[in-house]
This record gives structure tokens, sequence and C-alpha cells, in this order.
């Protein structure tokens, strides 16, 4: 189902207004750029995608999307006319329907690894989170409120396909998720610079199922959440760096949790 265009349609004009959080909320889509999150889109999440925009030349640069878009609508544009919707997407970008809301408690059942980010409000640290939560193995991504919109397409692009990996929930209470995981036998571990234990100590036991949680990139947590948490634990700087990017200290943490356990 392949349609060609040469100019900017009222249905381009709509797609490009996907990329405010109001029309998303309002719509209930989003949108994946470039071809690795396409690509990952259409190979897991198919019966989302809505309609794909791609120039002739991405298609004849990558011959799978040939047969990963038999069966949608595929719309075929000049790059001077799918520029004019996003400068980023590198040649292609699909609409997809969002992903219905994950039940909190279904969430932690069947996993033993799980992030929180509490306040994460940039978008290239939450997608690189969900792509390393994604390469560790995790069983899902929370963020709280306040948190940036994980179905933005910044977040999506930069979690380079892992949103359609693994299941990205948003607009938490953390308080409510902390609760859920300690219901169901989590311990739950507060990333800060303050923490009693530190990263490698011998007395953390990072083999049971675990709930990492990580604060705003500048405030990090407040005092209520750490005292929520069973332990805090503090990443080891022996250089001149005063902090860690979150998205950084999340990779640590995360491959601590691998790392831990038997192989």
């Amino acid at each position: 189902m392949r349609k060609y265009h040469d100019s900017f349609t009222g249905q381009l004009q709509k797609v490009q207004g996907l990329y405010q959080a109001k029309n998303r909320s309002t719509y209930s889509q989003e949108i994946a750029e470039g071809p690795q999150a396409v690509r990952e889109a259409l190979t897991f999440a198919g019966e989302r995608v809505r309609d794909i925009y791609v120039t002739e030349d991405v298609l004849e640069r990558y011959p799978e999307f040939e047969s990963l878009t038999d069966g949608h609508w595929t719309h075929v544009v000049p790059n001077q006319v799918l520029s004019q919707v996003s400068t980023d997407c590198q040649g292609i970008l699909a609409v997809l329907n969002t992903a219905p809301a994950r039940d909190v408690d279904e969430l932690f059942e069947g996993t033993d690894l799980v992030l929180l980010g509490v306040e994460m409000q940039d978008p290239g640290n939450a997608g690189t989170v969900v792509r390393t939560a994604d390469a560790a193995s995790a069983g899902a991504v929370f963020f709280g409120t306040g948190s940036v919109d994980p179905n933005s397409p910044k977040v999506i692009r930069s979690a380079a396909g892992s949103t359609y990996h693994i299941p990205v929930s948003s607009g938490h209470d953390p308080r409510t998720i902390i609760a859920s995981a300690k219901a169901h036998g989590f311990q739950v571990i507060a990333a800060d610079g303050h923490g009693e234990l530190t990263l490698g100590d011998r007395e953390l036991d990072l083999t049971g199922p675990t709930l990492w949680v990580l604060g705003n990139e500048a405030r990090g947590l407040t005092a209520d959440l750490i005292d929520r948490c069973d332990i805090i634990v503090s990443i080891p700087i022996p250089g001149q760096a005063e902090s860690l990017n979150v998205a950084t200290a999340a990779a640590i943490c995360l491959y601590a949790s691998v790392l831990a356990r038997p192989s």
C-alpha cells in the first residue's frame, strides 16, 4: 500500500503536530524516527503502526523496508518535503498508536530487574536509560510524574528501538511504584551521592529482585523518596568529576545487577 506525494499535504501537517505533547495525548499516537527506530517498531510493534513516511533514498539504502512495510500505508515523499516535518528523521518516520497502559503490578511479575526514573527531564537521558535497561534485560522502565514524555520522538530516537522491546510506563507517583515493588518482594535501591553503601561493597547483595531508583539530573532524589528505599548506594568516583550523568549512573547500576547474577 504505497502512495507517492510531491508536496506538503494536510496529512503531513497532522504528523508534524504529533511533535507536540498535547496532540500525542489527544490522538494517542506517537512518532518513531530514523531507520533503527522504525525498523524495530515494524518488527516488534507492527500492529500499532499506522503510516510510514519515507524517501526513495532510504528505500534504496535499506532494502529490508520493502518487506517490513508490506501491509502498511507507506507514503513516499521527497527529502525536502519530509524535512519540513523533521530534520532528525534520517529520511523515514512512522506514526504509531500509543501502547495501552500496562498494570503496574503485572510489570513486576516475571522479572527481577526494574528501573524507576524520578523527574528525569532530559529526552536523551531518558531514551538512553530505556536502551540500557533493554540491554540489561530489565523487565520494565517506569518514569515518575514530572519526567519527560517517553513517547516523544526525541526519547524514542535516543532509545534506538528499545522502546518497542520492553514496557515503558510513565506518569506514576514514585511512591506507588516503590510500594508495588516491595509488595512483589523487590529490594528498592536508590542511587544517590550520599549513599550508606558504595557500589561494589560486599554488604550489597544484588542477586535478588531489584528496583533501582534514580532521580532528577540536577536535584537527585527527595528526602521523602530516599526514606522509602531499602538501601541508598553511591557510585564511587575516584576521579575529579563532581558527579555522573544520570543515564551513565543508570547503566552502571543496572550492569552491577547483571554482573552479580549467575550467568
